[in-house]
C-alpha cells in the first residue's frame, strides 16, 4: 500500500511515537503542571475521575519530525513554515480553551484568520481549478481559497464537536491520515505516516479513558491534517471532492446539529448529548456505536480513494448515513446544560 517512504520515516516515526508514549506515561504530572485536568463535573461528562487533556500535546513532537522531513523531502520551506506557525496558532487557541473556554464566537473568527493566513501565504495550496467526481471546474484561485478557508474552518469545529467519545477523533484522523498516505506523494505519504506513528500511541491510550485529545488536540492536530489535505489538493494528488467525502460524515452532523438547537432556540453551540456519537452509543452502545461510526468513515475514505463516481457517492452515503441515523436513532434524555455565550 505505502511506497519506500516507510524505510525513510523508521527512524524518525519511531522518535515520534516513543515521545508521544512518553508524554502520555507521565500524563497526569504533565497535566497538573499545565492545567490540563478534565474533571466530570456536569451530568453531561460521562468519564469517571479526572482525566488529562495531554493527546494532543503527545503528537506535538510528531508535527515538528514530520514537518522536518518534509522539508528534507523537497517541500517548499516557507509553505513548512507558515504551516507550524498556523498549527501553533491552533494548539495555542486549543490550550486556552481548555483552561479558560473561549467564546465560540471568538474561535471560529481566530480559525478563519489562521485558516487565511495558510492559504494566502501558501499560494501552491490553491489550485485554479476545483476538482471533484472527475470534473475539473474552473473557479480560480481566488474563489477556491475563500472556499477553503471557509471549509476548513467549519470542518475543524466539526472535528472539535466529535471529540466526545473515546477513541473517536483519534480514529478519525487515523483513517484521514492512510487515506492521505495512500494517495499522496512521498513528502504527504511521509508527513501522513509520522503522525499516524505516534498517533497510535495515543489512539491507545484514549480506547482505554486514560488520555483525552482536548480541545489542544483536536484544533492543533486537526487543523494540522486539514492542512495537509489542502496541501494534497495543490500538488494535485487529493481531489476536492475526495477531502469532502472524508469529511461528510462529522461535518454533516455538526451542520444539522447546528440547525437542531438553534430551531430550539438555543445557542448552535450550547452543549448536549445530541451528537451523532451520542445518538449511536444510545442506539447500539459504546463500543459498538464507535465501530459504526469509523466504519463508515472509513468506507467513504476507500470509496473516495478511487475517485471520480465513486468519490460523489462517497459524499451521498455519508450525509445520508447522518441523516437516518439522526432521524430514527435512540436518544437519551438530556441533562440540563449550562448555555454557551454566542457573542
Amino acid at each position: 500500500m505505502f511506497s519506500q517512504v516507510s524505510q525513510i520515516i523508521a527512524l524518525p516515526g519511531a522518535v515520534g511515537a516513543a515521545a508521544a508514549l512518553l508524554v502520555c506515561l507521565l500524563r497526569m504530572q504533565i497535566a497538573r503542571t499545565m492545567a490540563l485536568v478534565d474533571a466530570p463535573n456536569h451530568p453531561r461528562k460521562a468519564h469517571i475521575g479526572p482525566v488529562p487533556l495531554v493527546g494532543g500535546i503527545a503528537l506535538f513532537p510528531a508535527i515538528a519530525i514530520a514537518c522536518v522531513q518534509a522539508v528534507t523531502l523537497g517541500a517548499s520551506d516557507d509553505a513548512i513554515g507558515v504551516v507550524v506557525g498556523v498549527v501553533f496558532g491552533f494548539f495555542m487557541i486549543g490550550y486556552a480553551d481548555d483552561r479558560v473556554q473561549i467564546r465560540p464566537s471568538r474561535r471560529l473568527l481566530l480559525s478563519l484568520i489562521l485558516f487565511a493566513a495558510l492559504v494566502l501565504m501558501s499560494p501552491g495550496f490553491m489550485p485554479d481549478d476545483f476538482r471533484i467526481g472527475g470534473l475539473s471546474i474552473p473557479l480560480g484561485a481566488g474563489t477556491i481559497a475563500l472556499l477553503a478557508i471557509i471549509g476548513a474552518s467549519g470542518a475543524l469545529n466539526a472535528i472539535n464537536m466529535a471529540d466526545g467519545q473515546d477513541g473517536l477523533c483519534c480514529g478519525l484522523l487515523m483513517i484521514w491520515l492512510l487515506f492521505l498516505a495512500s494517495v499522496g506523494s512521498p513528502t504527504l505519504e511521509s508527513t501522513a505516516l509520522l503522525l499516524a506513528a505516534a498517533l497510535i500511541v495515543v489512539l491507545a491510550f484514549n480506547l482505554t479513558g486514560l488520555v483525552f485529545l482536548g480541545d489542544i488536540g483536536a484544533y492543533g492536530v486537526g487543523s494540522f491534517v486539514l492542512a495537509l489535505m489542502l496541501y494534497g489538493a495543490g500538488e494535485g494528488t487529493v481531489d476536492h471532492g475526495q477531502i469532502v467525502a472524508l469529511l461528510s460524515v462529522p461535518v454533516t452532523d455538526c451542520v444539522l446539529l447546528m440547525v437542531e438547537r438553534t430551531r430550539r432556540g438555543r445557542s448552535p453551540y450550547d452543549p448536549d448529548r445530541q451528537h451523532l456519537h451520542h445518538i449511536l452509543q444510545a442506539t447500539s452502545g459504546k463500543w459498538p456505536s464507535l465501530a459504526i461510526y469509523l466504519s463508515v468513515v472509513a468506507l467513504c475514505a476507500v470509496a473516495a480513494r478511487e475517485n471520480g463516481l465513486a468519490s460523489v457517492l462517497a459524499i451521498a452515503g455519508g450525509i445520508t448515513f447522518v441523516l437516518l441515523a439522526r432521524l430514527y436513532g435512540r436518544r437519551e434524555p438530556e441533562p440540563p446544560a449550562p448555555q454557551d455565550v454566542w457573542f
